[in-house]
């Protein structure tokens, strides 16, 4: 069994209710699992990294994330949510299995640059099983830990210049068969799971109960779903209350977003030990309301993550620092307005921290495995250079701070994800390319392009606005709802 010693580094510990900094520590990994952390530990017939000068981390968990969508990153720079859905969702009518692969494997390697050890993936782009595949495939050859959530898609069936026509059947006979062969897979030797993503709440409560027992029974790891209150997009019914009623919920199910959540809902979630992923960035830009993260009714039971790369930053050291200042300006807002200042921060770095470590792995219930530095948990960690020009002194005083407050992608020396290797002195290592050998980062940037260019090409032979106006038509929304500003 292959050992790795982390040595001399400065390691982050989770306590009960706190992060401590262990200076000049050791961390021991056979296999897959740390085995032991103290000082000066045997270094026989290991791989030795040094990690003196270096920041050890748990390695963060993205509790909910689109990794396909690479190839959009950029349009939506200025898009809200009704804008997101054509162009960044429904999108995935041009996109052939091809360029989901390199897509996916492209979102991942991001997330692995940044430090992302294990993410939730959201992939409702299956348009057919061999999309699904092309996905998993690339999910495994990436390195990362996923939980790989098959997901329900509002598919187009034809999409020109003229006319968009959607399936009439978003379950399809093949969909249900072809989740449960995969569920019934050992992907990566377990470090991939299927989960699965559900949306279709509006198809009636009998079609619910049979997706919610069939996925169960087939063995989802975690069922996710998207939802936020108060949004004309999301409608005025609650995915929470529904689950509630019709006796879906359970500890099993991950809410994405959760915005302007109210006290009933809040309730539902407690009673049944639901969790919420708030994505700071994502939700603050397209209008879904204030991010939920720092929400004390959800302590222990919230993690952070990406959502869209193709909208904004693929990382979680940003949804740390834009979810934490967010929550702080809010804040403090009502002392403000009174000619006040609040005497000290009421949010901490370390909560934000956690949310992106122990807190995300909670949240998709596998906190007794990852999201922490503890013996017995599986070797996932990201090591910070602490003398970096960003990270010098501020790692010496606070390294939990160095990292939310300070640190940036280029920070980061090493990750490791299930005890190997990924990203060595700051650069991303090969991975196994489609049809075998090795593809290097500059191999997979070159096949992105290529692809954004296929995808562009097809983009020309659909009409946004025609989506759009079919969209609001079929799920009724109001259009004083979305006014012009």
């Amino acid at each position: 069994m292959a050992k790795l010693l982390l040595q001399g580094g400065t390691v982050l510990i989770h306590g009960e209710n706190d992060v401590v900094a262990a200076q000049k520590v050791d961390v021991l990994v056979e296999g897959t699992t740390i085995v032991k952390i103290g000082e000066s530990l045997d270094a026989s017939g290991a791989e030795v990294v040094d990690c003196s000068r270096k920041i050890i981390s748990p390695g963060f968990v993205d509790t909910h994330h689109h990794c396909w969508q690479t190839q959009l990153k950029g349009r939506h720079a200025n898009h809200m949510l009704l804008e997101y859905l054509p162009t960044g969702n429904l999108i995935a009518y041009v996109f052939n299995p091809e360029n989901v692969f390199i897509g996916q494997l492209g979102g991942l390697m991001e997330l692995v640059d940044s430090g992302v050890t294990t993410v939730v993936d959201h992939f409702h782009a299956v348009y057919s099983p061999e999309h699904a595949d092309a996905a998993l495939r690339a999910t495994v050859k990436s390195g990362i830990r996923s939980i790989f959530c098959y997901s329900t898609v509002f598919r187009a069936a034809e999409w020109n210049l003229e006319n968009i026509a959607m399936d009439p059947n978003p379950l399809p006979d093949w969909f249900l068969a072809h989740f449960i062969k995969l569920a019934s897979q050992t992907h990566a030797a377990g470090r991939v799971e299927i989960g699965f993503g559900y949306d279709l709440f509006f198809i009636g409560e009998d079609a619910n109960k049979m997706v919610f027992k069939t996925v169960r029974e087939a063995g989802a790891k975690l069922i996710t779903t998207h939802w936020a209150n108060k949004s004309p997009v999301f409608g005025a019914w609650s995915n929470i209350t529904t689950m509630d009623q019709q006796q879906l919920a359970g500890p099993d199910i991950l809410v994405s977003h959760g915005c302007q959540m109210n006290d009933e809902d809040a309730a539902v979630l407690d009673k049944h030990g639901i969790s919420v992923s708030s994505t700071p960035m994502t939700e603050l830009q397209m209008g879904l309301g204030v991010p939920v993260c720092f929400d004390p009714r959800f302590q222990n039971r919230a993690g952070l993550g990406v959502d869209c790369h193709s909208a904004g930053a693929g990382d979680m050291i940003t949804q740390m620092r834009v979810g934490l200042q967010a929550e702080r300006g809010m804040f403090n807002k009502k002392y403000v307005d009174e000619g006040k200042n609040p005497s000290t921060c009421k949010q901490t770095v370390e909560q934000a921290f956690n949310l992106a470590t122990i807190g995300g792995a909670r949240a998709c219930k596998m906190g007794d495995s990852i999201g922490s530095i503890a013996v017995g948990k599986k070797a996932d960690f990201v090591i910070f250079d602490a003398e970096s020009p960003a990270m010098i002194c501020a790692a010496q005083q606070n390294p939990v701070a160095a990292i939310v407050l300070h640190s940036s992608i280029r920070d980061i020396d090493t990750v490791i994800v299930d005890g190997v290797i990924r990203k060595k002195d700051g650069k991303l290592l090969a991975v196994e390319g489609e049809t075998g050998g090795e593809w290097t980062w500059k191999d997979i940037a070159m096949k992105l392009d290529k692809s954004y260019q296929d995808i562009e090409e097809k983009c020309k032979g659909v009409s946004y606005e025609v989506a759009l106006k079919s969209m609001q038509a079929a799920f009724q929304l109001d259009p004083n709802s979305f006014p012009k500003v």
